[in-house]
């Protein structure tokens, strides 16, 4: 093998851990996306269920209000009644009592329902904070995990560039500008040639290129993908 073929070599193994820790450097906002998006979920749970109470927690204070007014108003008329002279003026006065008085009960019932289904709702307000908290447990343990990858994959990719800086200037420049090039649109620039096939882009060459490679005097390259390719058998 020629020596040169042997630096890109230590230079493409370098090239392939880089790009195997920038992809995995890459995933990390997808992956913290998709762990703050779990506590989203969880999060529209807990205001749903506050809002449910809300509701159930306004419609009582409004039966309470009601109440209140009515009870106010009979008051009123029991006062008016004393003070009366006129029977047909306490009759009328008590015909609004006794309706006053059954719209109280009735309130009174619908308040009894309303406070049964305001237990239910902050049941399910407490479930769902639980669920919420408990689901940021989990979150903050995964985005600490994912942080310290990034800090340990970005620690990794310093060390290996400085790795493959050290060894590509030990490299020609000519055929590093073309290994570059090579490895920018195919990925893998460096590849073997096994019973007259590229094992890059999996083509036969012609027998030219198969003893070029196999004399290892210069470089040879596939004639199909242009890859730079050494004999192996």
């Amino acid at each position: 093998m020629l020596p040169v073929i042997e630096k890109l070599l230590i230079v493409q193994d370098r090239d392939t851990k880089l790009r195997a820790l920038h992809k995995d450097l890459e995933r990390v906002p997808v992956e913290e996306q998709n762990c703050r998006d779990r506590m989203s979920d969880d999060e529209k749970k807990v205001a749903a269920a506050k809002a449910a109470l809300q509701l159930v927690e306004v419609a009582i204070k409004n039966l309470e209000l009601d109440i209140g007014t009515r009870r106010q108003s009979i008051t009123r008329m029991k006062t008016q009644q004393y003070e009366t002279r006129k029977n047909e003026e306490y009759t009328a006065l008590g015909h609004e009592i006794v309706r006053y008085e059954k719209e109280i009960s009735q309130f009174e019932d619908q308040e009894i329902d309303l406070l049964d289904k305001a237990e239910t709702a902050k049941k399910a307000l407490n479930e769902a904070d639980a669920r919420r908290k408990s689901t940021q447990i989990l979150v903050n343990e995964d985005l600490a995990k994912l942080a310290e990858r990034k800090t340990n994959v970005e620690s990794q990719i310093a060390e290996i560039s400085a790795e493959r800086a050290a060894l590509a200037s030990v490299v020609e420049p000519e055929v590093l500008d073309a290994y570059d090039r090579i490895s920018q649109r195919k990925g893998e620039a460096v590849v073997a040639l096994e019973d007259g096939q590229c094992k890059g882009c999996h083509m036969k060459v012609v027998k030219s290129t198969v003893v070029e490679a196999k004399a290892e005097k210069i470089l040879a390259h596939c004639e199909n993908c242009g890859r730079l390719i050494y004999y192996a058998g």
